[in-house]
């Protein structure tokens, strides 16, 4: 599961398409003329009406009663700018694919179709592919779009602007590339997102996932750490307390699994640290595997008890397969000098059989 959070994308960034019609692309100038009377009417209470749902009802009666119309540019994007309105996503994504066949390129329509596409509940190939063109077009024109500020716009609101839609263009583009099963594709255009925007945890869970799935054990450490983020970062653009909390369980497994019980107590504690303050780590996380681990531990315990483990390395190559070979070679020799215990010895007055033991 993807974990894709239900929102209502359109609703928030209503802001963001002020500014698109700010400085939109010039559509084809021509000639119009009314049909009647009755349609400069119908046309002049559409321009005036400020409620979108109010609006659509206007819409559909200048549609029903004047299929042709010289306003049909201004009409779809009224339909468009309705339908975004009122989160009918469906809609919306199907009024800006025909303003496109009008305006090739209109930089609102690539936009609504980029932000809409991930919630759609479709991952088609037809869906897919226009999301990653509308993705890709709207970065391309992303410099052209936001060349002029307009006066009335502060700097930092049209920089923010520009980052917002740079940001949803590589997180449509990852999305459609992650359901197209393209790892690789889909972690570089999730990262271009989070270099911009590192607030989005639900792109650093697409992240940790396409990365894990790439099977490439040197970006395990990444993709582990992603996993933590969406789980540990709680600031603007979180994800909902329940999904995180799941997601942490997952990550605990995960090091769970690779290191033992250090991985939870030792590891988790400083990943979710690291992670909640940045989308990409900021140290080395070195994490150990559980057989890491365990060979440390031996190690230590070899040096600091090594004739311990001379014996403990002959008794495990005397009960070997080649336990008869060894044996034979050691008799009549000393036997390497080892830290022991006498256990047992039989008979007990001149025993010929003494039992020996690393532990007393």
């Amino acid at each position: 599961k993807h974990m894709l959070r239900k929102v209502t994308p359109i609703a928030i960034t209503a802001c963001l398409l002020i500014l698109v019609a700010a400085v939109a692309v010039p559509y084809p100038q021509e000639e119009k003329q009314y049909k009647d009377r009755a349609e400069y009417d119908l046309l002049s209470k559409v321009y005036a009406e400020a409620d979108p749902t109010k609006k659509l009802a206007l819409l559909d009666e200048w549609s029903e009663k004047y299929p042709e119309t010289d306003w049909h540019l201004e009409r779809t994007q009224f339909y468009l700018d309705s339908y975004s309105k009122t989160n009918q996503s469906e809609k919306a994504v199907a009024s800006a694919h025909e303003l496109l066949g009008k305006v090739p390129g209109d930089f609102t329509s690539n936009y609504t179709i980029t932000l809409l596409s991930p919630y759609l509940g479709k991952s088609d190939a037809g869906t897919l592919a226009a999301a990653t063109k509308a993705g890709k077009e709207l970065l391309a024109g992303m410099d052209k779009q936001f060349a002029t500020r307009p006066e009335t716009v502060p700097q930092e609101t049209w920089d923010s602007a520009r980052k917002q839609y740079e940001t949803a263009a590589h997180k449509t583009v990852g999305w459609s590339a992650m359901q197209s099963k393209d790892n690789v594709v889909a972690e570089k255009s999730f990262t271009e997102a989070l270099k911009l925007d590192p607030t989005q945890a639900q792109i650093s869970y697409w992240l940790g996932d396409v990365v894990m799935k790439q099977k490439d054990v040197k970006k395990n450490d990444l993709a582990m750490f992603s996993f933590a983020r969406a789980a540990a970062y709680d600031g603007p653009n979180a994800m909902p307390a329940e999904g995180r909390q799941q997601v942490a369980e997952y990550v605990k497994n995960l090091l769970k699994s690779y290191a033992g019980d250090t991985g939870v107590t030792e590891y988790w504690p400083r990943l979710e640290a690291m992670a909640k303050a940045s989308a990409f780590p900021t140290g080395e996380l070195d994490f150990e595997s559980k057989e890491q681990i365990a060979y440390n531990a031996e190690k230590k315990a070899r040096d600091e008890n090594p004739l311990l483990y001379k014996y403990l390395d002959l008794k495990t190559v005397l009960t070997g397969t080649t336990g008869d070979a060894t044996w034979g070679d050691l008799k009549g020799k000393l036997t390497p000098k080892m830290a022991l215990y006498v256990i047992s010895a039989a008979p007990p007055a001149r025993p010929s059989t003494i039992n020996l033991s690393s532990k007393p």
